[in-house]
């Protein structure tokens, strides 16, 4: 239950003292969940939430997202929905199909992470991102082609990712994936991006999943496509090339071979569909748009290495004795609150999750000098054995938490998805519980929520 290695852990509110840690050595930390789920000890962390370095806003018609803006909220913003045809707010969701991960993992820990599989990296390859960097040198403005290949060329030195910006809205956007699940990592996945000139293909961007190394462009495939009108002959010798020039990898998935025949199949699937979406200007359709919690900006901790933390827990103050690599998990479990299990340690079953600020997070990967200062609430603070909530009744009467593990996650997921969206349809309610139980269905978890839905007015 506790980080590994971690002696020291700064929050700076300036992006100079960032970068002097960051040179010495010390991992900076956005969201946590790569950083503390992973097998490296790092001895001293730099966490990065205090230089308000998140959000998401439009500057003269580009799109500028913070580094340190959750993935949750890119796939909440309508701006990122506007100026991406749509396409980043499916990325997100597909990359993340974990709603508690996606509000935790930032867009730029998901970039520098750069995984072989995920559609958000592929994303932002399509759309021409270019990758802000404020570092001791000079400012730097990496090309996705270069950061996304790999960040520490860019990073390092004390190098700190500051944003992300999309340089204008393409016409027309596609993601095409095969996984075993939708939950699960794709095998093979194709994101496509056209903009047009008239009836021809001024501009094609092709990105591919799968392969040995980061999601990577097919720029020979895009070179056939531009200036053409994307006849079925031209679909095809581009599909041809993306099959054959990608270098697809070889594992207890599949094997190289089996993810060419996908990915030919897939990329005619995507471009016909970003062609067909860029010549009628309609974007991929938009998720239903939750409000976010304002990300609140913690006071300044220069070096913390053990000490006296205080914050609130279902209402109450809460002082207790920390060390840097204390999670909050193993807080909340010495001060007697056992809802908070002990699960995976990865963020991936949600049997740890609490509120942290009325956003759903994996106490696990969450270090708990985080929550200095700031409001906890656990699910012994909706209700008792004796006046259980709502939600509580709801599930056990409908049976819907066979061992009962995972029940404090699902019920807390769902207060917070009921308070946004009082009446979900279930396909949002069967997004609010992703991520949060690894041994059973989800059919009596989500009959439960919605029977507590809103009744609909006349």
């Amino acid at each position: 239950m506790l980080a590994r290695g971690i002696r020291s852990y700064h929050r700076p509110t300036r992006i100079e003292e960032a970068q002097d840690l960051a040179a010495q050595g010390a991992s900076l930390l956005g969201g946590g969940t790569r950083v503390l789920a992973s097998e490296a000890v790092v001895p001293n962390v730099v966490d990065l939430i205090g230089l308000g370095l998140s959000g998401v806003r439009v500057e003269d018609e580009d799109l500028l997202i913070g580094a340190v803006t959750p993935v949750l909220d890119l796939a909440n913003a309508p701006a990122a929905h506007a100026l991406s045809a749509g396409l980043l707010p499916l990325a997100s969701r597909l990359a993340l199909p974990s709603r508690i991960l996606r509000g935790m993992a930032t867009v730029g820990g998901e970039a520098i992470a750069a995984d072989p599989d995920s559609e958000l990296v592929a994303a932002l390859l399509v759309l021409n991102a270019v990758f802000l960097v404020a570092h001791p040198e000079e400012p730097r403005e990496s090309p996705a082609l270069r950061f996304l290949s790999g960040a520490d060329k860019d990073l390092r030195g004390g190098g700190v990712l500051r944003a992300v910006l999309i340089p204008g809205a393409p016409d027309g956007a596609s993601i095409e994936r095969v996984a075993p699940l939708p939950s699960l990592p794709p095998i093979v996945a194709v994101a496509a991006t056209t903009t047009m000139s008239g009836d021809k293909l001024a501009r094609v961007r092709l990105a591919v999943t799968g392969l040995a190394g980061p999601p990577a462009r097919v720029i020979d495939a895009e070179a056939k496509l531009e200036r053409t009108a994307g006849e079925r002959d031209v679909l095809e010798a581009a599909a041809d090339i993306v099959a054959s020039h990608a270098a697809f990898r070889d594992d207890a998935a599949a094997s190289a071979s089996v993810r060419r025949r996908m990915a030919r199949a897939l990329t005619l699937r995507a471009l016909a569909s970003a062609i067909e979406r860029g010549k009628q200007h309609v974007p991929i359709a938009p998720p239903r748009v939750r409000a976010n919690p304002t990300l609140r900006l913690p006071a300044p901790m220069p070096n913390f290495t053990s000490g006296r933390l205080e914050l609130s827990v279902n209402g109450r103050p809460l002082r207790a004795e920390a060390e840097a690599r204390t999670t909050l998990a193993e807080l909340l479990r010495g001060a007697g609150l056992w809802s908070v299990k002990a699960g995976c340690g990865g963020g991936r079953c949600g049997a740890c999750a609490v509120l942290l600020d009325g956003r759903l997070v994996a106490s696990c990967l969450t270090l708990a000098v985080r929550a200095q200062g700031r409001s906890v609430v656990t699910v012994e603070g909706l209700g008792t054995a004796e006046r259980p909530h709502p939600l509580q009744a709801a599930f056990a009467e409908a049976s819907a938490s066979p061992c009962g593990f995972c029940a404090p996650g699902h019920v807390l997921a769902a207060r917070v998805l009921l308070d946004a969206v009082p009446q979900p349809s279930e396909a949002e309610v069967r997004d609010a519980l992703a991520g949060l139980c690894r041994c059973t269905g989800y059919a009596g978890a989500v009959a439960a929520v919605m029977s507590q839905a809103a009744p609909e007015r006349p």
